[in-house]
């Protein structure tokens, strides 16, 4: 049985690690746009929410909503991009924070279809991933 094994893919140089026999794992440089495409291909929805913390936000979620604005144009989808912010750290993981979070994607309309897209370590994976 393989559990980890590599591929070296042309776009844009990455590097996917298969992880018991599904290529999840993606590496390299500069790969926002690979990631994105990646996802709009891959998951279909007519809304795409980002939720990331204060402090990931300040430096990389302008550049990641643009790269989603442009390859949502790109494909000619017409899909929606939200993002929702929450404040960093341990206190964060919490059922007040959860609602909210909650709250907020209902209140933007969100669907069963809604691709949500965890933008972060620890806190944030725990969070949204669960």
């Amino acid at each position: 049985m393989t559990v980890l094994s590599t591929s070296v893919t042309p776009e844009q140089g990455t590097l996917r690690l298969s992880v018991l026999g599904q290529e999840s794992i993606i590496i390299g440089q500069h790969i926002t746009r690979f990631i994105v495409k990646d996802i709009i291909t891959s998951l279909k929805s007519s809304t795409y929410a980002i939720i990331t913390d204060e402090n990931i936000a300040k430096l990389y979620l302008p550049s990641l909503m643009t790269a989603f604005k442009e390859e949502l144009h790109i494909s000619s989808k017409n899909a929606r991009l939200i993002s929702i912010v929450i404040p960093p750290g341990e206190s964060s993981k919490s059922r007040d924070v959860k609602a909210n979070l909650e709250d907020s994607l209902l209140k933007q309309n969100c669907t069963r279809d809604t691709v949500i897209i965890a933008f972060g370590g620890g806190v944030i994976g725990d969070l949204v991933g669960k």
